[in-house]
This record gives structure tokens, C-alpha cells and sequence, in this order.
């Protein structure tokens, strides 16, 4: 296991039974998720992770979870976003899906220009 995980609880089948954990691991570099996920069209989560993307360093990124297409399979993970290059470092707060799909969140800190 990496860093971080997503993770799910399956209530029980029955009264008193087991609850169902799922784990679902981040690949590659994307680290240390400090908030939840959001859940988009067909299951998808989104989440933000304080260290990592493709970049592998510290500035953090945004990145989706794809369930798999059969029950059991592996869910595939993309970067959406790297930290970093626009400005923005450290997300810790999960993000929220607006119209048409867009994604709104918060970053720790940021440098360069503000747009309003």
C-alpha cells in the first residue's frame, strides 16, 4: 500500500452483520489525501492529494478514480491537475463539482497572479 488510500464501507447483508471495507490504493506519486472525495457521473470520485501528480513533488494534485468496468476489477486513477503550475500548492480540502462538470476547490497557498 502507497500513502493514501480511498476507501468504502458496505453496510451489512444482514442485522449485526460485518460492514465491507474496500480499499482503493493511489498509484504512482499522487500522496497524502487530507479530505474526502466527491462523486461524479458513473461513480467516479475525485480527490485531492497534498503531495504528488505526475510531477512528484510537494505541490499536491486533483485526480479522478474510475470504478472498474467489471465487479472486483482495478479502478484506474488519472491526474487532473498538478499544484504547482498554475500557482496553487497543497490542496486539503476535497473538491466540489459544479456545472458542467467543472471541479472547485482550495489550495493552501498560492503565488503568482490572482484572476477575480
Amino acid at each position: 500500500m502507497g500513502p493514501g488510500t480511498v476507501f468504502s464501507l458496505t453496510p451489512p447483508t444482514s442485522p449485526g452483520g460485518a460492514w465491507t471495507e474496500t480499499v482503493i490504493d493511489f498509484l504512482g506519486s499522487a500522496v497524502y489525501p487530507e479530505a474526502g472525495v466527491a462523486i461524479g457521473n458513473g461513480g467516479v470520485l475525485f480527490a485531492t492529494t497534498r503531495n504528488g501528480g505526475t510531477t512528484g513533488g510537494d505541490e499536491g494534485a486533483v485526480l479522478s478514480l474510475t470504478p472498474p468496468a467489471t465487479p472486483g476489477g482495478h479502478w484506474s486513477q488519472t491526474v487532473l491537475w498538478n499544484f504547482g503550475v498554475g500557482g496553487g500548492y497543497q490542496p486539503t480540502a476535497s473538491v466540489a463539482i459544479g456545472s458542467g462538470g467543472a471541479l472547485f476547490g482550495t489550495a493552501s497557498r498560492h503565488t503568482g497572479s490572482v484572476t477575480n
